[in-house]
């Protein structure tokens, strides 16, 4: 299953394949102004990736450089590193029907080899009522940290566990040498 570094003529694709993962498993649970493409190009991100299956973009995800302040705390608290040593992977999209043939798991493992490669520690969170992705998150090792209670900008409150990817990335450069 090819996974390449997603494009801008990607992104019509990418937001069918959301609306479909919206409408099959509510996610995401809030969508910024009813637009699924201000949810999956969020401002400022480390990299992001599309998984295909022939010419269709059945898969997503995308690295950030942080994520709420409660979830960046419980991490961070959690590795005993500071926030700017910790790699978001969010946006994780698999279309219902491309489910079970490893492709939600090779985006994982993607984005967070893109994190380790930056010297950032994986990190993720993810809402407590998604248990597909709990389940896969840890069948891939990933450690639960903690769980947040986190508003949204329409007012609703959404519990979340925080995970961690299950080894540490190799140590940051010195800069000062």
């Amino acid at each position: 299953m090819p996974v390449r570094s997603r494009t801008d003529a990607d992104i019509a694709a990418c937001s069918e394949l959301a609306h479909d993962v919206h409408v099959h498993d509510g996610y995401p649970p809030y969508v910024p102004g009813g637009d699924l493409r201000v949810f999956l190009v969020t401002p400022q991100p480390l990299h992001a990736w599309v998984a295909e299956e022939e010419t269709h973009v059945v898969g997503h995800v995308v690295l950030h450089p942080h994520s709420s302040a409660e979830v960046m705390a419980v991490a961070g608290g959690a590795l005993g590193v500071a926030p700017a040593r910790l790699g978001v992977v969010a946006r994780l999209l698999v279309h219902p029907a491309a489910r079970g043939r490893g492709r939600g798991r090779t985006l994982l493992a993607t984005a967070a080899a893109e994190a380790t490669a930056r010297g950032l520690w994986p990190i993720l969170d993810v809402a407590t009522r998604f248990t597909g992705a709990v389940g896969l998150y840890e069948s891939c090792g990933w450690v639960r940290a903690g769980r947040v209670r986190t508003r949204l900008p329409d007012g609703t409150d959404l519990d979340e566990f925080v995970y961690v990817a299950p080894a540490p990335p190799p140590a940051a450069p010195d800069l000062d040498m």
